[in-house]
């Protein structure tokens, strides 16, 4: 695997999801201009019409789209084509996909080259603990290098009809498959199919610390980017739902 080193700020687009949940997306924000002052930067309101929006992203210099609703499941694979398509309006090096509970730390000493998906990898599912291969790739960080996404892009897999059922598709385990009958599609388990597809392998960066639900520490600097960091309101049910879900691994 090859990479390069000290990625500048004209390198990178970062896209970042936003949906009720202003506070996170103003935290995020603060955090990743310290590091990032001059990188681009979507900030996607994913059919949130909140309108604080507006003044966040002229304070932080970023494009604000307002985006519909795309979780919904029968926009099938559209969250992540939209994705694809800001980029390529003025396409980077390299694409990284985060959520607002994401905590960028510093900028990266190194990222990969080639056609690959990276970040941190999980190779087996959070709740039933079922195994994953090819493995996931989390999207609290998920990122892309441009010869990635411009396959998937020109592929077409993420508008394919294929898609309409999502269990023979990016939904094929436990975890996946309960999120789809609640009516949401997963962005990592699209990405994960996509690539798979696409036939994109995923490659662990050491600098990324992404999860699923937890604490994540880094005293020695470690990491450029972790996740999550909720909100001290949030914890409660951030707790409460880690119990459920060790309930559910147990059936």
């Amino acid at each position: 695997m090859e990479w390069a080193s000290a990625p500048a700020d004209a390198d990178l687009t970062i896209h970042l999801l936003a949906w009720r949940d202003f506070p996170l997306a103003r935290r995020c924000l603060a955090a990743l201009r310290h590091s990032w002052p001059g990188a681009r930067v979507q900030l996607v309101t994913d059919g949130d019409p909140d309108p604080r929006f507006e003044g966040l992203a002229g304070r932080f210099e970023v494009e604000l789209v307002r985006g519909e609703r795309l979780y919904l499941l029968w926009h099938r694979g559209a969250i992540v084509e939209r994705m694809l398509e800001l980029w390529a309006r003025q396409p980077t090096p390299w694409l990284l996909r985060i959520d607002t509970d994401t905590l960028v730390r510093r900028r990266f000493a190194r990222l990969p080259l080639g056609a690959v998906a990276f970040g941190t990898l999980e190779r087996r599912t959070q709740t039933h603990r079922e195994p994953l291969d090819p493995p996931l790739v989390h999207g609290g960080c998920l990122g892309l290098t441009a010869a990635a996404a411009e396959r998937l892009l020109a592929s077409g897999v993420f508008r394919s009809p294929a898609l309409a059922d999502p269990f023979s598709t990016w939904a094929e385990c436990r975890d996946p498959r309960e999120r789809a009958r609640g009516g949401r599609v997963s962005f990592d388990f699209l990405v994960r199919w996509g690539c798979r597809e696409a036939g994109l392998p995923g490659v662990s960066h050491p600098e990324v610390r992404s999860l699923w639900r937890g604490l994540v520490l880094d005293p020695r600097g470690r990491y450029a980017v972790t996740h999550p960091h909720k909100l001290l309101r949030q914890w409660p049910r951030l707790l409460a739902s880690l119990a459920l879900s060790r309930l559910r691994a147990r059936r």
